[in-house]
């Protein structure tokens, strides 16, 4: 329920709603009522609209969105932010941040350096960074934090100590990034609690081997990585993980994946491959006891580049046997169904 409740509350996952054939996934955006707001005038340049922070209070749970902010200014803002909470030293539920400012591009320690509140729910939009600190998310604010979405921003490296601190997160969810490393360890000081990752359209070319395929990531169900340029994936990019149940793999540019690659997805409900560069798909990527396990509509394999000969003929019986939801087609057979064409004939 929590995967499907995090796409109810994003606007920008529109193209996810195909998570199956029964369910219905709106994309609302999540809107901020202005019931208080601070506002500090920027001295650098000027912008049509001031800095400033709104909070919405409604039924117990405490919203509040920070637009056009300066970092240095955000802890003061959001702490007269809750001046107007009914309680002392509260959890914000959800705190979004638009267009952050950072004079040196650095996400530092202590950027959010409070113990007057705690944030469960973080979302930056934009921020001018080059890199985030190690131990940017330790402290006081951050101990209860089980979601954190970082959208547009810059990184060099995302570090093993990226993010140290957080020590209760949920889900992930890192999309639109500019990141040129990603160390082998990055995820492990979550990985005990991760349950969800999202890695959707980074904008340099991706490989999912080291943020997924070398830390064991006991809790994860649900991964997406969509959009991105990842031509080929190795048997090694999901080797830690074995109960995830929502892999999404689609409109990345996929041309190859590697034996082994899904062979201990025993538990697997939907996996997308749809929207790729595929021509042929080995039976030895899932194996066997994959194969024969798989369930009803557990496969999205339209709009790639098939190639159906003999050798793919397994394929089109998962699809006769009702194991692929959507509709692939022949690119070797002028754009037929799999259906209508026989695989052990040639073209």
């Amino acid at each position: 329920m929590a995967f499907i409740g995090y796409f109810a509350a994003n606007e920008r996952l529109t193209r996810i709603k195909q998570i199956s054939g029964v369910m219905i996934l709106f994309c609302i955006a999540i809107i901020f009522p202005v019931t208080q707001s601070y506002a500090v005038q920027k001295n650098e340049q000027k912008s049509s609209f001031a800095p400033r922070c709104f909070t919405d209070i409604e039924s117990g749970i405490f919203h509040i969105r920070c637009d056009d902010v300066n970092v240095n200014d955000l802890t003061v803002m959001i702490e007269e932010e809750i001046k107007n909470f009914p309680i002392e030293r509260p959890t914000i539920d959800t705190l979004t941040i638009r267009n952050l400012s950072i004079e040196n591009g650095k996400l530092s320690q202590n950027w959010i350096n409070t113990t007057s509140f705690r944030i469960s729910r973080l979302q930056i939009y934009t921020a001018n960074t080059n890199s985030i600190e190690n131990k940017a998310f330790v402290g006081y604010a951050f101990e209860k934090l089980r979601d954190l979405r970082l959208d547009n921003m810059k990184i060099d490296t995302i570090e093993e100590g990226t993010f140290e601190g957080l020590q209760s997160l949920q889900l992930l969810d890192v999309s639109r990034l500019e990141v040129n490393h990603i160390n082998e360890n990055a995820l492990k000081l979550v990985a005990p609690t991760l349950e969800i990752l999202f890695v959707n359209s980074m904008v340099l070319p991706f490989n999912p081997t080291n943020l997924t395929g070398t830390v064991e990531l006991p809790q994860i169900h649900a991964i997406v990585m969509s959009g991105n340029k990842m031509s080929f994936i190795d048997s090694g990019s999901f080797a830690q993980i074995s109960n995830i149940k929502f892999l999404y793999l689609d409109y990345s540019e996929i041309e190859n994946i590697g034996c082994g690659t899904f062979q201990k997805m025993i538990l697997m409900k939907r996996l997308r491959l749809d929207r790729n560069s595929l021509t042929t798909l080995d039976p030895c990527v899932f194996g066997d006891e994959i194969i024969g396990n798989l369930q009803t509509s557990a496969l999205n394999l339209a709009n790639n580049k098939w190639n159906c000969n003999c050798d793919l003929d397994w394929l089109k019986q998962l699809k006769i046997s009702n194991k692929v939801f959507d509709e692939p087609r022949c690119a070797s057979h002028s754009d037929l169904p799999f259906e209508d064409v026989n695989f052990c004939e040639a073209a």
